[in-house]
């Protein structure tokens, strides 16, 4: 006997739909959530929501954290909705928004996405300056240790952050960076009361990055700003030019991104 698909009269394929308003779902939801939430909100019984979630998971559409075995949405949103192209090509209304910033710092500004424990730069412009840090797109870079990294788990409870570490450890190619997770926690409790991450000679030698949250309008981050300089180029006042000039941008591409994916 011929197998049937799981469809009805109206030709949809039942399971492709379920695991389609679960993604929705999950993508409207204002933070992480269980899969009691899918089950109570959609009607769907556990064991359907579990296989259909371990299947979005498998191809990094959904993620869990680790921790609290939460589910959010994963890095594959961003990988597939860019389909192997030109990033400069998706985000065309962004990329102004960058070149100004670089334009504005005379430094090179970068767009990140996170995948699991680690950054992914996707776009950016670079500085036009003769010394300068490279735009280097595709780059992943660990979360604990670099201002784009940081600027994801800045706004992150603490036992999610801890779990990260235990995870990861904390990367540390140079004396200034944090040793351990409280550092790192105090680093970000900074962070959260001057609104931005700052990373001085800690993941690459004589290099200074300062980076920011894009939110959305959930205040849920969904990527991060950062800038990159040589040291010997960022003092004490150009730094708070830096921050101030992301954080500007940030809100700028916040409401952009609305028209954009939600």
């Amino acid at each position: 006997m011929e197998n049937r698909p799981d469809n009805n009269s109206t030709g949809l394929i039942k399971s492709v739909q379920k695991s389609l308003k679960i993604l929705k779902y999950i993508i409207d939801a204002n933070d992480e959530i269980n899969l009691s939430d899918i089950e109570k909100n959609l009607g769907y019984n556990s064991s359907t929501v579990h296989h259909l979630l371990k299947t979005l998971m498998e191809e990094g559409f959904v993620s869990q954290n680790k921790a609290t075995k939460k589910y959010d949405i994963g890095p594959e949103i961003f990988f597939a909705w860019l389909g192997g192209r030109k990033p400069e090509k998706y985000f065309s209304r962004v990329t102004p928004m960058l070149e100004e910033c670089a334009q504005a710092t005379g430094e090179t500004t970068n767009l990140f996405i996170r995948d699991d424990d680690q950054a992914v730069c996707i776009t950016g412009c670079e500085s036009e300056q003769t010394l300068r840090a490279f735009l280097m797109i595709g780059r992943r870079i660990p979360l604990t240790c670099t201002a784009a990294g940081r600027a994801f788990l800045m706004n992150l409870e603490y036992e999610d952050i801890k779990g990260i570490v235990n995870r990861s450890a904390i990367e540390k190619k140079f004396s200034i960076a944090p040793t351990n997770s409280e550092e790192l926690l105090k680093e970000l409790e900074a962070s959260r009361e001057r609104g931005y991450t700052i990373e001085i000679d800690e993941f690459e030698e004589m290099i200074t990055a300062v980076g920011v949250p894009v939110l959305d309008h959930n205040e849920r981050v969904i990527c991060a700003l950062s800038t990159i300089a040589p040291s010997v180029r960022v003092d004490e006042k150009r730094m708070l030019l830096i921050a101030k000039e992301l954080m500007h941008t940030s809100r700028k591409i916040t409401e952009v991104m609305k028209g954009m994916f939600y």
